[in-house]
């Protein structure tokens, strides 16, 4: 422990200073810390949190003297922020930059500054066009940027931030850029915010928008959206297949491909499986890497179990790994290949396939794909024991020091920010191991997961950190009892150990319990209702999440992968896919295309993850039962 024991009063103060924006206040208090690390950790603060009480010239000097300290892309972007807002001389900007392209919208506009004094207008149009097309600047700032170099912005570009706006949504930062685009734009992207959100005059305020924009993506995208709601599928997909397929046309490929998802999976429902796997497959390509994956993924599913064309199936499933590195994605391409290739009547090759995806034991379909191999489903990776000289070097890491200072001074919020960057950029396997096991001996589950899975996702055997066997308090047990594994799992998906957590439906704490499970636990147990304890308790927490377990645990004889279901979407949801999608129970019915069925994105996703866990908790508790999740 650094020689501050004295001086953590000291240091409490000034973080919390620095995390409620009073940077000067805090800056204050630290400069009475003898220790520097301690000094550095509250300016690191003071830059995320209230930046312009420090100025751009200490930002700057931070950065250059600390580029390991976690966040280096926030810490930038915040010093953009201030840069802009300060103007200092061109070669004080010159040098911030360097050959590295600014982060954020103010941060281009100062560079276009300096650079439209020195003649470069090309480069200065590249700047203020792509700041305003896509960053999310302020009222005041879109007003300098209009005032400064308006004669550059066009109308496609009030066109492209108002559609930009209108995906996400933001309606008032979309409805400034249509205003300045023209009315036909205005009535466009009008109709498209009320659509957005579900307003029942959305459809109406569509048929109003200019003829001239009826080819328009944006204008496709709503018309889809607006199909799809009711009910005409084939009509949203005519919508979606007229619209090009550039990134630039339709401004945002992750949300189109959203949409493009939702009416696929309605088509199928439908019993249109070739236009399902048309209106999926020819999708442009979505920037996020997940979407990217499943858009592969969506399009080979449909190819192989519906349409019958594993062949087809096989080239889409191939596209996801070669674009892929997390396990979870590269164990689910895997075991679709291996299906494939089996379809095919290639034994050789799905076996290959399939063990492949069996490295991955700690996934949903590594763990499938073990099953149909005859393996033991779950097979964990010891981590190396990390040397007496491995420790000690590790312990002089200035990062790690500051860590140590938090847990001193009770900051357990802190922490996991800098375990998110330090186990995404540290490549040593040793260093990981002791970054886990340094949130372990603090008793802090949700740093040692933050850190098992970072490192998992990078090929490291943290296997144990990764599925913490601590994190949940004891509690007296009501109801129908659940196996110790099956809480965890949950537990771990629902709030990664954080007994914080409030979702935007009320869900509660560590078991993410909602109002309405609550009263329907104590209704069936007797026990007291208390719904402010259900955030304040986590004993209390665990206790009524236990009891609704047990509750679908009796309801679906015991069946996980109905268990799970309906904890995250609803008793309700499960009989209604029962009707669509047949019993996961019954031998005529695939489990695993029962998951994938599931039309919900958040659910099909929330059921792989708490089933890994699930497998994967049974072993670490010692509950040998098989827990089969292979097709039949």
């Amino acid at each position: 422990m650094p020689a501050l024991t004295g001086e953590l009063g000291t240091l409490r103060s000034a973080i919390s200073l620095a995390k409620n924006g009073k940077g000067t206040e805090a800056m204050a208090a630290a400069s009475s810390l003898d220790d520097p690390v301690a000094r550095n950790l509250v300016t690191w603060l003071v830059i995320r949190s209230a930046p312009n009480d420090l100025g751009f010239e200490r930002i700057a000097q931070f950065l250059k003297e600390k580029p390991y300290w976690p966040t280096q892309s926030t810490l930038r972007r915040k010093a953009e922020a201030v840069l802009y807002a300060e103007k200092p001389s061109a070669a004080t900007v010159r040098a911030f930059f360097g050959d590295q392209a600014p982060l954020t919208g103010p941060g281009k506009i100062a560079l276009a500054r300096v650079l439209s004094a020195s003649g470069d207008r090309a480069t200065v149009a590249a700047l203020v066009r792509d700041a305003y097309r896509t960053d999310d600047l302020s009222e005041s700032s879109e007003g300098a940027i209009l005032s400064e170099f308006g004669p550059l912005i066009t109308r496609a570009d009030h066109k492209a931030r108002a559609d930009k706006f209108s995906y996400k949504p933001d309606p008032e930062r979309a409805m400034r850029a249509a205003q300045r685009a023209g009315s036909d734009v205005v009535a466009l992207t009008r109709a498209r915010l009320a659509i957005e959100k579900q307003d029942p005059n959305g459809a109406s305020l569509l048929a109003q928008v200019p003829m001239t924009l009826s080819n328009d993506p944006a204008y496709l995208f709503a018309k889809s959206m607006v199909s799809r709601r009711a009910g005409r599928n084939e009509e949203a997909a005519q919508a979606l297949l007229a619209a090009p397929d550039s990134a630039e046309a339709q401004v945002d490929t992750d949300e189109w491909w959203i949409e493009r998802r939702l009416v696929s999976r309605e088509l199928l429902d439908q019993g249109n499986a070739r236009l399902a796997y048309k209106v999926a497959a020819d999708a442009a390509s979505p920037t996020a890497n997940n979407y990217r994956a499943e858009q592969a993924f969506t399009a080979g599913w449909i190819a192989l179990r519906f349409l019958n064309e594993p062949r087809l199936a096989a080239q889409h499933f191939a596209r996801i790994d070669h674009q892929q590195d997390h396990p979870i994605t590269l164990s689910r391409a895997a075991y679709w290949q291996g299906r494939a290739a089996q379809a095919m009547g290639d034994t050789g090759t799905a076996r290959g396939r399939y063990e492949a995806a069996a490295r991955y034991s700690t996934t949903f379909y590594g763990q499938a794909a073990r099953a149909r191999l005859g393996l033991p489903q779950v097979a964990l990776r010891r981590e190396p024991e990390p040397s007496s000289q491995a420790k000690a070097n590790f312990d002089r890491i200035e990062v790690v020091r500051a860590l140590k200072l938090l847990y001193a001074v009770g900051d357990r919020d802190t922490p996991i920010t800098i375990y998110y960057d330090m186990a995404w950029r540290m490549e040593d396997t040793t260093h990981l191991v002791l970054l886990a096991q340094l949130a372990q001996a603090n008793g802090d589950a949700r740093g040692a997961l933050v850190v098992g899975k970072e490192g998992l996702a990078e090929g490291h055997p943290l296997d144990h950190a990764a599925f913490p066997t601590f994190g949940l308090p004891s509690y007296t047990p009501i109801g129908n009892p659940v196996d110790k594994a099956m809480i965890y799992a949950v537990a771990r998906q629902e709030s990664q150990f954080n007994p914080r957590t409030l979702s935007s439906a009320k869900a509660m704490g560590l078991m993410q319990v909602t109002p309405a499970a609550g009263r329907e636990v104590a209704k069936q147990t007797g026990a007291p209702y208390n719904e402010a304890r259900l955030m304040s308790d986590q004993s209390y927490n665990v206790q009524f999440g236990a009891a609704e377990l047990g509750e679908l645990v009796e309801n679906y004889s015991g069946n996980p992968l109905l268990v799970f279901a309906a904890y995250n979407a609803g008793r309700g949801s499960v009989r209604k896919w029962f009707a669509r999608y047949g019993d996961p129970r019954d031998k005529d019915v695939d489990p695993i295309d029962w998951v994938e069925c599931i039309p919900y994105s958040e659910t099909r996703n929330y059921v792989q993850r708490v089933m890994e866990n699930y497998l994967v908790y049974r072993q670490r508790f010692g509950i040998a039962t098989p827990m089969p999740v292979a097709a039949r």
